[in-house]
């Protein structure tokens, strides 16, 4: 195998290099690579034969992961009791809560790290910044980010990681019975997202709504949680604002990506932290070996406080109960410029160009996921004679969704593609579905590509992801929509590792971007959710190449026939 990788790679001309690379980029695992260099054929004539006396042994993946549990030395060291009953492995869960806030709390940012660690180490039931179902919730979406065995709530199935963490801290919620302790609003959060990553974003709705009314009812009692912590009443003060910045930003983001209106009225007295730059505030690649950088942490948090009210000042006019009859592009610009004045405002740390770790990434992906939604939706009400307003309107789509995937390629060039955080799903998902309708430019066909490297090695994890993937798919052979070839191999790939029971595991109302804003100008009620549109297109292209045996010409649009089966 080795010798016909490097034969591939001598000969960058030939289509194979191509295939191979996006292949690898993917994080495709290695029995793919090589069916790849195997079906290829691509040896350079200068190399040693590949029958050569020299002879490897093949090594499985478990002896890889031995190695690598060697030399794992989570950067947080606690306890799994009194905390979780799935688990009493300490080292386990010091690596899963290491995962979480490397991977995960950098992006959505609502619970504050270090009071947070300090309960847990100390191992007290009652505590303020611990408990736990927000261990267990914690955990769980950590599993999501871990290739350990004990990931898995069943070792064999890769599709259950963290299950069984998810599943008792559904239970510990339920013993609340209506209770909000601190603990409980910001382990609402990660139960929305925990669920959705799951395939289960209708579950996860009911948490997001439970979430807005939980945020409520801590904003209703702040002074008095604050008051009741005596002398760590600082620490708790810190706490409520990261939580009330953290998910204040995440709630209109949610909302705007299911194009649903705001579940409640939007925050207007969040609190500014310093941005001091605290030297102790530092992030760690765990369980990559590199030193601390600084985190940002307070700048993240004022910069999502700063962007979150015009988001949720979108998503309100675009999808509220009191939406206008059609969508003014003169409105649109001017959220558009908002959207601008505080991305400029930003502390020159985090400003763009200044990325450099994913929490920058994530708040620069947010802007221009919003700007994606609303030009796209906009993008429809405007007159065909008004080519000028149109043509500029569509620049601004292609440019974010470009910049998605450029921001994507950085942290791939930067960072593994398993540690790519959740939101990341929603990004490229969008910005596939956004370039859909611009490949007759080259700069769109490249980022589309790099967008779609990025959500197939998403989909290789997570069960939401490969949803997304295979909606973007189906909507592209719906549409007739000729891909760039170098997208041929990863579809390919994908239509292999797709199966009947990966569309039934889905109960989720993610829409179709491509079908919802195109049902914003006419009296359609087609239903544009995942799991609804999977069921119905699915079965299509499963009965297109059932009679055409051809799965990259249906991953491409390609054939006539298939066009026209799925278009009727």
């Amino acid at each position: 195998m080795l010798l016909r990788l490097v034969g591939t790679i001598r000969n960058q001309n030939e289509p194979a290099f191509v295939d191979v690379i996006n292949l690898i980029r993917s994080n495709a695992p290695m029995d793919e690579i090589n069916a790849c260099l195997t079906a290829s054929q691509v040896v350079d004539h200068a190399s040693v034969e590949d029958d050569g006396p020299a002879k490897i042994p093949k090594r499985s993946p478990s002896m890889y992961m031995d190695v690598k549990r060697i030399t794992d030395i989570p950067v947080f060291q606690v306890p799994a009791k009194p905390w979780t009953s799935v688990t009493a492995d300490d080292a386990f869960v010091s690596h899963l809560i290491s995962l979480y806030f490397t991977w995960q709390q950098p992006t959505f940012m609502w619970v504050d790290r270090d009071p947070f660690l300090s309960d847990m180490k100390a191992g007290k039931l009652g505590s303020r910044f611990c408990s736990p179902l927000l261990v267990n919730i914690l955990l769980a979406v950590a599993c999501f980010y871990s290739d350990y065995p004990e990931s898995f709530a069943n070792p064999s199935d890769p599709t259950t990681r963290g299950e069984h963490f998810f599943n008792e801290a559904v239970d510990l919620l339920k013993k609340e019975e209506g209770r909000v302790p601190f603990t409980t609003f910001q382990a609402m959060g990660d139960m929305y997202t925990c669920a959705c990553v799951l395939g289960k974003d209708r579950l996860g709705w009911q948490y997001l709504v439970e979430t807005a009314d939980c945020m409520q009812q801590i904003m209703s009692k702040q002074k008095k949680i604050i008051a009741a912590a005596k002398e760590k009443g600082e620490q708790m003060a810190r706490s409520i604002d990261v939580a009330f910045s953290g998910l204040s930003s995440f709630i209109p983001t949610s909302t705007i990506s299911f194009q649903k209106p705001p579940l409640i009225k939007r925050p207007t007295s969040l609190n500014r932290l310093p941005e001091n730059h605290d030297p102790n505030d530092t992030w760690t690649p765990y369980p990559h070996h590199a030193g601390p950088k600084p985190a940002h942490t307070n700048c993240l948090l004022n910069g999502h406080s700063d962007l979150a009210p015009v988001v949720w000042d979108i998503t309100d006019y675009l999808f509220g109960d009191h939406k206008p009859s059609t969508i003014s592009v003169a409105d649109i610009d001017a959220f558009h410029q908002r959207l601008d004045t505080v991305m400029e405002n930003l502390p020159e740390c985090i400003r763009p160009g200044k990325t450099s770790t994913i929490g920058a990434m994530d708040l620069h992906m947010r802007y221009h996921n919003t700007v994606m939604v609303m030009s796209g939706i906009v993008s429809t009400s405007i007159g065909e004679d008004d080519t000028e307003t149109k043509n500029r309107i569509n620049s601004q789509r292609m440019s974010s969704a470009r910049q998605i995937g450029t921001l994507l390629t950085q942290y791939r060039s930067t960072w593994p593609t398993e540690r790519m955080p959740m939101a990341m799903m929603q990004y490229s998902t969008l910005a596939l579905f956004t370039l859909l309708e611009g490949l007759d430019e080259k700069q769109n066909q490249v980022s589309f590509v790099e967008n779609l490297i990025a959500l197939r090695a998403l989909a290789r994890r997570w069960q939401m992801a490969k949803g997304m993937l295979r909606l973007v798919q189906l909507t592209a052979i719906k549409q007739e929509v000729q891909l760039p070839p170098e997208s041929d191999i990863l579809l390919k790939d994908f239509e292999t590792d797709w199966s009947t029971n990966d569309r039934k595991s889905f109960s989720s109302h993610y829409p179709n971007f491509s079908v919802a804003i195109q049902q914003q100008s006419d009296d359609s009620i087609d239903d544009v959710e995942l799991d609804l549109l999977l069921e119905e297109w699915d079965n299509l292209a499963v009965s297109a190449g059932t009679s055409e045996n051809d799965t990259s010409g249906q991953s491409r649009g390609a054939s006539s026939e298939t066009k026209t089966s799925t278009s009727n």
